[in-house]
């Protein structure tokens, strides 16, 4: 053989060698991959059962010696009974009379408080609750969305109302949520949000038609009146119960992108239409100039709060002057307004509590409501906006600018509207990082530290939020003729409005969704 021939076998050889080698490599690293994503499965958290307790048709429920919150009047009725059958309160039983009163089942709750379910008037419920791209972060998120509404009705959450979701896939949720298939709150949803192309939310993308067929849009795209009209219509297909717009002209991120938004004569096509058909119009904006197209262009509720100036006695003016509510969102300032280490806004008491507050929820509320890599990716997220030098940006992807959350303007106005008599809505943004949507206590603790009282903070999150989803005749409060939406508490929410993350027992259209070690049935019938 001549030493050609021995050097294209070798090469052939070395060749075929080299081939298997990275053959062997690439099965090595799929079978690490394979045994990775297992281990994540297995750290996951277990689904929790749909409902503890269900009485039968027609059999009635008596929770006897109950402290009854009453949101209306602001105080608390102490020795009560709640009666209630068929998921509908049907009495509340005076201190005399309890001795008297007979029902099929009966739970004594020795003093426990009973309060209204709460609702959490913004959220998005399918949301992880925390961004970023990472192995076990992506294996994680169906089960985060499931354990969102989960945690939900393990909190006193027995109401959400979605400001924009893939609403297929909320649907298919939400119907095994009403039959009491899975545990979770009543879902009242905007099916999908209406902006304009270019528009706010520029971290959604469309998606293609094969995805829409199997999860619908998280947002539809229009640029006229008509293509306006035509979204609300789909929404409505859809179950939209509200309709949700969008007003920012500028990114969250970092360079704040100019971004499109509707024309005049869309959004008030996009009003009219759904107004035709009962349904109200609610919009993000967190700009001055939002504020004020949203009040000129007909829209009935706001999302969140300007924080990029402050309102003037005219801007509140209008908003008193319609049937308007709004839900500020304080939570939003906690997840996203994150300081770098010296910034001088840590010298402002409010983002000194802030940054005290953030630090529990990691430390405490987090590990409790979220899968370990969702905590483990807002941790980075911290730790990277904190440690930024001055002028400094991120190369990570998907962090927002902190700085429009620092100024404190946001908090300003939330006081000035707030002393100006607003109707006050309770919402958290659930699903964007560091909350979720059954952490709403959070949110009413905010709201107390910047001077809502107490009484007022429990109405935003149950007799106002009733009438921000139509709902005030079904929900709100605990009345004879309500459904049986009741959350029983171990301490009185009027003496530490943090009394409402100490739930000892649920009940969803009066069924025991979850209960604690102090709750347990006395009698049944």
């Amino acid at each position: 053989m001549s030493d050609d021939s021995v050097k294209g076998a070798s090469k052939s050889r070395g060749r075929k060698m080299l081939r298997r080698a990275v053959r062997l490599e690439s099965f090595a690293a799929m079978v690490g991959l394979a045994t990775q994503i297992k281990d994540y499965h297995a750290g996951l958290s277990p689904a929790r059962k749909p409902f503890e307790w269900q009485p039968g048709a027609g059999r009635s429920v008596l929770l006897k010696d109950v402290d009854v919150v009453d949101v209306k009047r602001g105080q608390v009725n102490h020795h009560r009974g709640i009666l209630f059958a068929d998921g509908r309160i049907t009495d509340i039983v005076g201190t005399r009379e309890l001795g008297n009163v007979s029902a099929d089942a009966v739970f004594d709750c020795n003093g426990l408080v009973a309060m209204p379910g709460l609702i959490n008037c913004h959220c998005h419920i399918l949301m992880p609750g925390g961004l970023g791209i990472a192995l076990d972060l992506a294996v994680s998120l169906r089960r985060q969305s499931l354990r969102n509404f989960e945690e939900c009705a393990v909190r006193g959450v027995t109401t959400v109302r979605e400001a924009s979701s893939l609403p297929l896939v909320l649907n298919a949720l939400t119907s095994k949520i009403d039959n009491f298939e899975l545990l979770g709150p009543r879902v009242v949803g905007c099916a999908s949000g209406i902006k304009a192309v270019g528009g706010y939310p520029d971290f959604t993308a469309r998606l293609p038609r094969f995805l829409e067929e199997k999860l619908g849009q998280f947002s539809y795209d229009v640029t006229d009146p008509e293509s306006g009209r035509a979204a609300v219509r789909l929404c409505e297909e859809l179950g939209a119960r509200f309709i949700k717009l969008f007003f920012d002209d500028q990114s969250l991120f970092f360079g704040h992108k100019r971004l499109n938004v509707l024309d005049d004569a869309t959004v008030r096509a996009i009003v009219k239409e759904a107004h035709d058909t009962g349904r109200r119009v609610g919009v993000h904006q967190s700009q001055l100039k939002g504020f004020r197209r949203a009040l000129e262009l007909g829209v009935d509720d706001l999302e969140h709060m300007p924080v990029d100036g402050y309102l003037t006695d005219d801007d509140v003016a209008k908003f008193m002057d319609g049937d308007h509510h709004i839900t500020p969102t304080i939570t939003v300032g906690l997840s996203l307004g994150i300081a770098r280490e010296g910034h001088p806004a840590l010298a402002d008491p409010l983002m000194e509590a802030l940054a005290a507050e953030r630090e529990r929820v990691q430390r405490v509320v987090s590990p409790s409501a979220a899968e370990p890599a969702i905590v483990k990716m807002n941790q980075k997220v911290i730790d990277i906006l904190t440690s930024l030098p001055e002028g400094g940006k991120p190369r990570v992807p998907f962090i927002s600018d902190p700085e429009p959350f620092l100024t404190g303007i946001g908090e300003a106005n939330i006081r000035k509207m707030y002393e100006a008599g607003a109707k006050f809505c309770c919402g958290n943004d659930g699903g964007v990082p560091l909350t979720w949507p059954g952490t709403l206590a959070i949110e009413m603790g905010l709201l107390e530290y910047l001077g809502v009282s107490r009484a007022d903070v429990l109405r935003s999150a149950t007799i106002n939020a009733a009438s921000l989803i139509d709902m005030e005749s079904e929900l709100g409060s605990i009345e004879a003729g309500k459904l049986a939406d009741i959350v029983l508490l171990s301490e009185n929410p009027f003496d530490d409005i943090r009394a409402v993350e100490r739930v000892e027992a649920v009940f969803r259209s009066g069924v025991l969704l979850h209960r604690g070690p102090r709750f347990g049935l006395v009698s049944k019938g």
